[in-house]
């Protein structure tokens, strides 16, 4: 005998009021929480660590120092979550201009301005990130060290993919990445340094001299 279906449950008003109450909560408290990294960012930039403290962080977004602390332990939790942010981005840029096409050269062109491009959209992330000495937030942290990891990974793959299909002459592909990303570094401060003298379009001039020098280096000039 055929069971019956049943009609769908619905939600009373009461459960839909707190599902939205709900959802409205999680909204401003990641709205507060992006608020409180970027005005942290900008002063930790500016006056150093040891320049600033958490209420002068509260007073720059107008809440008390008490709201951080329900956010972040301290000030070495804030400036680890505004570093470690900054990579989680940084490794989807990087990662989606991987994907760009099947050719591991144009893939490996395409990491390269991804980076730069990132430094100059996102200058406060980078400075933090590789223009700063705070090595004391990863000692206790080595687990949450994944998209610091695997940026240089999303390089390090094209490179080796480019070398075993004889796209690039045969090296260590470590050396030959971490090459690649101290240019891309060099190239990235000296633009953030010197905006004015750095425009997008001459970045894309410097971007693609530097990468035809650096490939036909680099290259197997058999294939």
């Amino acid at each position: 005998m055929p069971q019956k279906r049943r009609a769908p449950v619905r939600q009373s008003t009461a459960e839909r009021i707190r599902h939205v109450s709900r959802a409205r909560r999680e909204k401003a408290k990641e709205e507060l929480s992006r608020n409180i990294l970027q005005a942290a960012g900008a002063l930790f930039l500016k006056h150093g660590y040891e320049g600033i403290s958490m209420r002068q962080i509260a007073e720059k977004i107008g809440y008390s120092a008490t709201t951080i602390y329900r956010h972040y332990e301290n000030k070495d939790d804030l400036l680890f979550a505004i570093v470690y942010e900054g990579f989680v981005k940084f490794n989807q840029a990087l990662g989606k201009a991987s994907k760009v096409s099947g050719d591991p050269l144009s893939r490996l062109k395409s990491v390269c301005a991804a980076y730069v491009m990132f430094g100059l959209k996102n200058p406060i992330y980078y400075q933090l990130m590789f223009m700063q000495r705070f090595d004391f937030l990863f000692e206790k942290r080595s687990a949450q060290q994944a998209p610091m990891i695997a940026s240089f990974e999303v390089m390090q793959q094209i490179v080796t993919e480019a070398i075993q299909t004889g796209r690039l002459k045969r090296g260590d592909p470590e050396t030959t990445s971490t090459v690649l990303w101290a240019v891309g570094h060099g190239i990235t401060s000296l633009a953030i340094a010197d905006p004015k003298r750095f425009s997008k379009r001459r970045l894309e001039e410097i971007m693609q001299v530097t990468m035809q020098m650096i490939l036909s280096g680099l290259v197997d000039a058999r294939r």
